[in-house]
């Protein structure tokens, strides 16, 4: 049995900035700041940790709490749903629901989530591409601010859902960052870099990851065949 978690931004879906604008308009209303993401890359990393750095930088808070992260990531949320049902950008990558349905059909895969996104932001931004009913479980941001910690809450979401415990080296970490590669490598599992977001494949492959592609439509057969799934 094989275990694939897929991240959620530029290797599912494109949003079109739907999250950097609710972020900024939730700034905007708790704080009266402008242009809270300006400079703030958030490529890769959790939504409480891209919250808790806007504090320290626009606010000078070296350390929020997690009630005042909460709070700002509760004013998010707010704003996330009409930024992504209005996003003219908004689009799923190419390739990804005909490689789902495949996925999902066979017997021997397991498909689920690993994200920096908070669970209910990431199934705003899934619901649009009609994607959510792919992913019954994973591991997302209000998990764990740690990337890998919240790849190894899916991991063990998957053993409970299923009844059968993973081993690491068929458990696979999908992402185009290489912070999602740094944590499938820390959490112990092997992992996939998809060059459709800021980083190219050979980024991804400088950071460690087991194998690169392209993206998931061109490179479809190489994907299947290197995650052993055919």
């Amino acid at each position: 049995m094989k275990l694939l978690l897929f991240d959620i931004d530029q290797t599912l879906v494109n949003t079109g900035g739907a999250g950097l604008r609710a972020l900024d308009r939730a700034c905007q209303k708790l704080f009266q700041i402008d242009h809270a993401m300006d400079g703030i890359r958030p490529h890769g990393k959790t939504d409480p940790a891209i919250v808790r750095e806007i504090l320290r930088v626009r606010l000078a808070n070296p350390a929020p709490s997690v009630v005042e992260i909460a709070t700002v990531l509760e004013a998010y949320l707010s704003f996330l749903k009409d930024e992504v049902r209005l996003s003219a950008a908004y689009r799923v990558l190419p390739g990804i629901h005909s490689l789902l349905d495949e996925l999902v059909a066979r017997h021997n895969t397991v498909i689920g989530l690993a994200t920096g996104n908070i669970e209910m932001g990431g199934r705003v931004k899934l619901e649009r591409g009609d994607l959510n009913r792919f992913f019954h479980f994973g591991g997302f941001g209000s998990d764990s601010e740690d990337r890998a910690e919240l790849v190894r809450a899916a991991a063990r979401k998957a053993n409970d859902k299923i009844g059968f415990s993973f081993s690491p080296s068929n458990v696979f970490v999908i992402g185009d960052t290489p912070l999602d590669i740094d944590a499938g490598k820390r959490a112990g599992f092997k992992t996939v870099g998809v060059g459709t977001g800021s980083y190219t494949a050979e980024d991804l492959l400088a950071s460690g990851a087991t194998f690169v592609v392209t993206d998931l439509e061109r490179d479809r057969d190489y994907f299947l065949r290197s995650t052993f799934i055919e």
